[in-house]
């Protein structure tokens, strides 16, 4: 995972990224695979809101529950991705910013040990700019709120070259169903083993 930048520890990164492979699935066993494949996790942080140095457990503890966390993936855009006009079509942006935001939301549970996975409930998408086939984009998510069962991040579709503005989104999810807590279950062991 040495092509992560960021300051979230590497098992909790490695973590991410797992997740991230599984929900994109492949081809054969989801909508988007061939697409989501060629998304890549490049960036994962965490923000506290004080120093810790000093503080006390429960000062530590409310402060890291405070965290707010931000993940940058990339991806080009290639003729599949696009409409008719050769620009972004708005449902593979939507597909895009689902995974994507996702990323940010199972970080802040990876580092604050809350669950972080979930099933999305709404996305409010405003399109600035068209995206033309052959750009380099950037996709910036940041956790807004995540407390209970209700989990919301901010995406922004960027150019990669010149952070100019394409696309921004809310995305909201709230805690899935069995097969996702049996999927968090499992990888909380492993990562449990690793750290």
């Amino acid at each position: 995972m040495a092509h992560i930048q960021g300051n979230l520890p590497l098992p909790m990164k490695e973590e991410n990224e797992r997740f991230f492979r599984h929900f994109v699935g492949t081809p054969q066993t989801s909508f988007g695979a061939e697409i989501g494949k060629d998304i890549k996790l490049t960036s994962a942080n965490v923000f506290l809101p004080d120093e810790l140095e000093g503080k006390s457990e429960a000062e530590v503890a409310k402060a890291k529950k405070s965290a707010e966390t931000e993940t940058v993936c990339e991806i080009d855009v290639t003729k599949d991705m696009c409409n008719i006009y050769g620009t972004l079509h708005g449902g593979c942006a939507a597909y895009i910013i689902d995974l994507c935001s996702s990323t940010s939301i199972v970080c802040y549970g990876l580092y604050t040990g809350a669950d972080g996975t979930g099933v999305s409930s709404s996305m409010n998408i405003h399109w600035h700019r068209p995206i033309t086939l052959g750009k380099k984009l950037k996709i910036v998510s940041n956790t807004v709120f995540v407390d209970g069962l209700i989990r919301n991040a901010r995406s922004e579709l960027r150019d990669r070259q010149t952070d100019r503005l394409y696309v921004s989104a809310v995305h909201s999810t709230m805690a899935g169903g069995s097969r996702t807590a049996a999927l968090r279950k499992s990888n909380k062991e492993k990562t449990e083993a690793k750290l």
